[in-house]
C-alpha cells in the first residue's frame, strides 16, 4: 500500500478542484499512466488518469519523494 505525502500545498490544489484526500488516493491507486516527464528543477514527475469511487476521471500529477528510508507519493495536482 502506497503512502502519500499530504501538506497543506497540495491539500489547498486538491480542495480547489473539489476533491477530497480520499477520493485521490483511490484514484491514484485505479490509475493509468500517461506519460512520464521531468522538470528541469523538481524531476521526474508523472501524469496519471485515475477514477474516484464516484466514476468521476481526474487527471493526477505526481511525483515520489523520498522520505526517510522509503518513498512516498506527492501529490503536485489533481483535477
Amino acid at each position: 500500500m502506497a503512502e502519500f505525502l499530504w501538506i497543506e500545498w497540495n491539500l489547498q490544489k486538491i480542495d480547489a478542484h473539489a476533491l477530497s484526500t480520499e477520493e485521490v488516493e483511490y484514484a491514484w491507486h485505479n490509475r493509468r499512466d500517461l506519460r512520464k516527464r521531468t522538470h528541469p528543477v523538481n524531476g521526474v514527475y508523472w501524469e496519471s488518469i485515475g477514477e474516484c469511487p464516484s466514476g468521476r476521471r481526474i487527471k493526477l500529477i505526481w511525483r515520489l519523494n523520498p522520505v526517510d528510508d522509503r518513498e512516498l507519493v506527492f501529490i503536485v495536482k489533481a483535477y
